[in-house]
């Protein structure tokens, strides 16, 4: 099945993670920029073909395309739960799971955060979830080909799964939970966003070893979910550069 890529950062992080020629590419027609240039070298090296079309065209496949349109085949190697877990082995696990998030503008933030704090991997529900869209892609930035994404049939079971391989489930509620930084995210861990509107589910949310809440001065407000996904990647990330006696750079 082709998937399509677009924008100047999801097309740079594809072809440089990529271990086989793309379908083609296709560039505006006119003068290109120094960033469009690089795509086109790029695309070159790995044997891409090269199209060039006018910018109406581009506008007919996507949305805030930045002037590239990348087809690609099979966007990202398949991997299994088993195999990330195995591969990580050597240090502290670090999954986030997203219990229906439907928008896939958010979804892409949540991963290129994931990707930006070095989490294992981004596991999505197959069903009544948003998934890797042009438009995921694109607000993702690049970060669906630094991480793994991995749809999973049944979330209970997903978590079931990893707390048997020795993952602690932290899921994050809007109040009543533990403050975020007085959780330990020092060891395997596995945080839980819940979905944009009703939060988690509650099969979901009994399945968590531990609740948290960010510590919020208009808590009526709220926050975006990739919002509170990025700062629960943070604490996480800073307690184990703590914890390792190195330092986030």
């Amino acid at each position: 099945m082709t998937t399509i890529i677009h924008g100047i950062h999801a097309t740079l992080a594809f072809l440089d993670a990529a271990d086989s020629a793309p379908e083609k590419l296709i560039l505006k027609e006119g003068k290109l920029g120094p960033r469009l240039r690089e795509i086109e070298a790029r695309a070159r090296k790995v044997g891409c073909p090269v199209e060039y079309q006018p910018k109406a065209l581009l506008d007919e496949v996507a949305d805030h395309h930045q002037g590239v349109v990348l087809y690609v085949g099979n966007a990202q190697r398949a991997q299994s739960l088993e195999a990330i877990l195995e591969a990580a082995r050597a240090r502290p696990w670090l999954f986030v799971l997203l219990d229906g998030i439907t928008d896939p503008g958010n979804l892409g933030a949540c991963i290129r955060s994931a990707a930006t704090f070095g989490a294992d991997a981004v596991l999505v529900p197959r069903d009544n979830s948003a998934w890797l869209t042009p438009g995921a892609r694109k607000s993702a930035s690049g970060g669906v080909e630094v991480i793994p994404c991995l749809q999973v049939a049944n979330v209970a079971r997903c978590l079931d799964q990893l707390k048997a391989a020795g993952c602690w489930a932290v899921g994050t509620v809007v109040g009543g939970g533990e403050s975020l930084e007085n959780i330990d995210l020092t060891g395997n861990i596995v945080l839980v966003m819940g979905s944009e509107e009703s939060g988690l589910r509650r099969m979901t949310r009994e399945r968590c070893d531990l609740l948290c809440t960010i510590p919020m001065v208009t808590s009526a407000l709220g926050l975006n979910v990739s919002v509170a996904t990025g700062i629960t990647l943070y604490e996480a990330t800073r307690q184990r550069a703590l914890a390792s006696g190195a330092s986030i750079q």
